[in-house]
């Protein structure tokens, strides 16, 4: 992860204003337990609608570094379900 909690940055993009496209992890408001990801300024700033295969790179290595986090996130929700005697982990 290279942001802060919950926020994965791609870092092999810089868009025109200096802006790095991000994948922002949240609490699903209708599923108990599970994740939703935002993807926010991932629209491409060049003159044709496209990335090159680096930035693709980029793009898939982030969303599996979100999908990883999503994983551990729920994995250890589904703990805490299970087994609450024991120490409570925070996700």
């Amino acid at each position: 992860m290279n942001g802060p909690p919950n926020i994965f940055v791609v870092a092999g993009i810089v868009k025109a204003a200096g802006i790095k496209p991000t994948i922002i992890l949240h609490k699903d408001p209708f599923i108990e337990g599970k994740y939703i990801a935002t993807f926010e300024g991932i629209d491409t700033d060049e003159i044709v609608n496209g990335y090159t295969y680096d930035e693709l790179l980029s793009i898939r290595n982030t969303i599996t570094e979100a999908l990883t986090a999503i994983d551990v996130k729920e994995t250890v929700w589904k703990f805490n379900k299970n087994y609450p005697k024991y120490t409570h982990h925070d996700v």
